[in-house]
């Protein structure tokens, strides 16, 4: 592998480690700071919501400048941040320090894309998003053991320098090995080149497509991130260790559905078909993920498991209970995310073969809404107080937990997905009659994970005498 790609492997890790490595010390950071969980939980809302606003002004700049020094500028601005949360006294300035973290390393969702659009062959890039999406889905599998080690034998706030050493020692690799990636035709949209861009990804039938399955996807995905801490540690009491070492099943079934898009890649050539199937085959696991998930969550509501006294919960039954129904709960979520691990490099790889103007602009856009729509479902599951808790519950009173389990929460975004997120059949371009085309010859087909993907013509049988 490439030093450069290894390189672009690296710095995908910084998002997900801002997002994950601290969760284990969610609820030391409650009571240290005197504030409830959900309030602490919300700080990763803020963090998506840094994200989003990341991805549309690294798209933008990216049109300008060399996407290389923008991804430098952003890893140091994740850096500050994490220094500032490091410092944080106070809830509000842990939240501006994760709002900071998220507006600089996060641009590596955007950038990284961008330079492998502009440094590498239209046959290879699929092959480097895939594995870029396995790093992504290890990160989150590993960081939060990591994290949840760390917190055993240091403060949390050593948690967030970590961020930000990784962060600084990335730099120079980026501008020593990465090599430029300057656009072709430098130069920021006007205002009105600007509106139309954005008017025409929205109008073009192939990115709605593409948004709306990474949209849904991303949901589920940030949903379980959001509420993992109320309802691993403080509903089913799991301690930080094993916090960490539970995280890891859902980000595994997350990898395995990207390693059989990538393998289906490597062995078919990108042909639609073979991809298509191994999408649609990565849903259908995940959709069997979605059931167990929504039955278990139905079954916890209904048996009140999470709610026993504090009393009852010393006793070691009741933990082997809480820790069974952690096991079953990841696990479950584990197959749900082989389908999510398969549609977000799908639809990564999808966008990168549409012909748009300004595509660091389009794909800002694209990652913008993916990011949003995480950040207002985190919203929306606070408002509907499926994650509230208390910052401190006294050792008498009992643990309860709202008929509305937190799973639910989880779930709804995932019910959309079998639906507007299954892989179609993409329209072929027909030749004229008489054009020397015979029946089932192989023609040029569109745009899907990369250009000039080959595809399979169904000629008519009133045409099929009029080849060579």
């Amino acid at each position: 592998m490439p030093q450069r790609t290894w390189v672009l492997l690296l710095i995908v890790m910084a998002p997900q480690l801002g997002l994950s490595l601290v969760n284990p010390a969610n609820s030391t950071i409650a009571e240290q700071l005197g504030v409830p969980l959900s309030q602490v939980e919300a700080t990763l809302t803020v963090y998506m919501a840094g994200y989003a606003l990341s991805m549309f002004l690294s798209g933008i700049l990216a049109d300008r400048y060399d996407a290389r020094r923008l991804q430098s500028l952003g890893l140091g601005l994740f850096a500050a941040g994490g220094l500032l949360c490091a410092l944080a006294p106070s809830l509000g300035w842990l939240a501006a320090g994760r709002f900071l973290q998220a507006l600089g390393g996060t641009s590596a969702t955007v950038l990284c894309r961008i330079i492998v659009q502009r440094r590498y062959p239209a046959d290879t890039r699929v092959g480097v998003l895939a594995s870029m999406s396995m790093v992504i889905s290890l990160t989150p599998a590993l960081s939060p053991l990591v994290g949840g080690l760390l917190s055993q034998v240091a403060p949390w706030r050593v948690l967030f320098l970590c961020t930000s050493a990784f962060a600084l020692l990335l730099i120079p690799a980026i501008e020593f090995l990465l090599g430029p990636a300057a656009p072709e035709n430098p130069g920021l949209p006007t205002r009105r080149a600007f509106t139309q861009a954005l008017l025409g990804a929205i109008k073009n039938r192939d990115f709605r497509w593409y948004a709306c399955c990474i949209c849904l996807v991303w949901m589920t995905y940030f949903g379980f991130i959001h509420s993992s801490s109320t309802m691993l540690q403080h509903l089913l009491g799991q301690s930080a260790l094993a916090y960490g070492a539970l995280m890891a099943l859902p980000a595994l079934g997350y990898l395995a559905g990207s390693l059989m898009v990538k393998r289906a890649g490597k062995r078919s050539g990108m042909s639609n078909a073979a991809l298509n199937k191994a999408v649609t085959r990565a849903f259908i696991i995940g959709s069997l993920g979605l059931v167990l998930t929504g039955a278990l969550a139905a079954t916890l509501a209904l048996t009140g498991t999470g709610t026993s006294t504090s009393a009852a919960a010393t006793s070691t039954a009741t933990t082997g209970l809480a820790s069974a129904t952690s096991l079953a709960l990841v696990a479950c979520l584990a197959i749900a995310f082989v389908g999510v691990g398969a549609a977000i490099p799908y639809a990564q790889a999808g966008l990168l073969g549409l012909s748009l103007p300004y595509p660091g602009l389009v794909t800002g856009f694209f990652f913008f809404l993916q990011m949003a729509s995480g950040a207002l479902y985190g919203v929306l599951l606070s408002a509907l107080g499926l994650t509230s808790v208390p910052a401190r519950r006294p050792p008498s009173s009992p643990r309860r937990c709202s008929s509305r389990w937190p799973t639910r929460g989880v779930g709804l975004p995932t019910a959309s997905i079998s639906g507007p997120v299954r892989p179609r059949r993409r329209d072929r371009p027909r030749p004229a009659p008489g054009s020397g085309w015979r029946v089932g010859q192989r023609v040029p087909g569109p745009r899907w994970f990369q250009s000039g993907a080959p595809g399979w013509l169904p000629w008519p049988a009133c045409h099929a005498g009029k080849g060579p």
